[in-house]
């Protein structure tokens, strides 16, 4: 089963992929972020029952372990902290040892996540980054199907890459899912009658979490409740989503990490999930919510019609620009009136399926050999006005 490829590879057929040896590869991550997010993991335990060797990434193991392949979800990370310098640093270092992989052989795939880091706090270190990043990067994998067109367009050295879409999978296995609402209400504090929102997960900045808060505010709904629930990403995050809050009886915080047996209590007891994000591609949370059946409010941004077009629009809502009162009550209005008689259709999203679609991936990038690879010579960062 062989994932939906985008371009064409240069370069002879490697003996590794034709022995069928064992394909090595460091993912990062692979399974240290499944209580953050299980995606990687659900696809890395599948990836191992299919006979591939694959561990986290890690800078000791990136340097002293020769691997075949390096599988890449979220290379920005390394920009991501506030801090200048030590932003810097991580970058550096991570340059240094992709550097290092691209020398032994090593195989870049990267999977397009996002098209950039969503809080921006370094514009010219991430710049440098992509430029460097992306010009040594074999293959790119996109979650949808316009995922290519749009990865393209931001950053057009992977024009001279091989491209593949491979969605994203569902979470109906991943969380326990065994609790009546009225048993996941009891469990939070909340009314039986009331109609709850749901905003869920890690807060950074891009997710827009303070703005959700006021804009709720602005109209109250009769029985209306907004659940606010993750972990801050920081102290500057925690203290804004809290003074937006203002102690208002209406906006509920809980502002922790949530263990994975208990996400099942705040989605069974949502009626619909919100997420005003300022800046978006693809959301797991989307997925996860689409798990438990409960309908999404999100941004006509990224792959967002394309996940409304896929599932329907009774059950991914989208709205125009900046999230308003009005678009929260039409779309509260929306999530409880509503009739929905069947769950949302998540067939061929299973992990066994994604997992031969990456597998074949890997098989082809090996079979392309290491002398496909040429630095491009384009820049690896696109403007506003670039075209796909």
């Amino acid at each position: 089963m062989m994932a939906r490829r985008v371009g064409g590879w240069d370069g002879a057929e490697a003996a590794k992929a034709a022995s069928g040896d064992p394909v090595r590869v460091l993912a990062w991550p692979a399974f240290k972020k499944r209580d953050a997010n299980p995606h990687a993991a659900l696809l890395c335990e599948k990836l191992r029952e299919l006979g591939v060797e694959i561990d986290d990434w890690t800078p000791a193991r990136a340097g002293l372990r020769p691997v075949d392949l390096w599988h890449l979800h979220h290379p920005e990370s390394v920009v991501y902290q506030r801090s200048s310098l030590r932003s810097a640093l991580t970058t550096l270092a991570f340059c240094a040892l992709l550097s290092l992989a691209r020398a032994r052989g090593t195989r870049i795939l990267w999977t397009v996540h996002d098209l950039g880091s969503h809080d921006r706090l370094h514009p010219r270190l991430e710049a440098w980054f992509w430029r460097f990043f992306v010009s040594r990067v074999d293959a790119y994998v996109c979650l949808s199907d316009g995922g290519p067109r749009l990865a393209r367009q931001r950053f057009p050295g992977l024009r001279a890459r091989p491209g593949f879409t491979v969605p994203h999978g569902h979470y109906r296995d991943a969380y326990p899912n065994q609790v009546s609402r009225a048993e996941a209400r009891r469990a939070l504090g909340l009314p039986e009658d009331a109609r709850v929102l749901l905003h869920f997960g890690l807060m950074r900045p891009y997710k827009n979490v303070p703005h959700l808060i006021r804009t709720f505010r602005e109209r109250p709904q009769p029985e209306a409740i907004l659940l606010v629930a993750g972990k801050p990403y920081d102290a500057i995050v925690e203290r804004e989503v809290r003074r937006s809050a203002d102690d208002c009886p209406l906006v509920r915080l809980l502002l922790r990490w949530v263990p994975p047996a208990e996400v099942q209590h705040l989605f069974v007891a949502s009626d619909l999930v919100v997420l005003p994000y300022r800046h978006i591609l693809n959301s797991g949370t989307v997925f996860l919510a689409l798990s438990f059946r409960r309908p999404v409010l999100v941004p006509d941004k990224g792959a967002m019609r394309e996940q409304q077009e896929r599932f329907g629009a009774e059950w991914v809502r989208l709205y125009p620009g900046d999230l308003s009162a009005g678009d929260l009550a039409e779309a509260t209005a929306w999530a409880t009136d509503t009739a929905r008689t069947a769950p949302p259709d998540l067939a061929g999203l299973d992990w066994e399926s994604l997992a031969e679609k990456t597998y074949g991936i890997y098989q082809e990038m090996l079979r392309a050999g290491t002398s496909s690879f040429r630095p491009t010579s384009q820049s690896g960062l696109a403007s506003s006005d670039d075209k796909p």
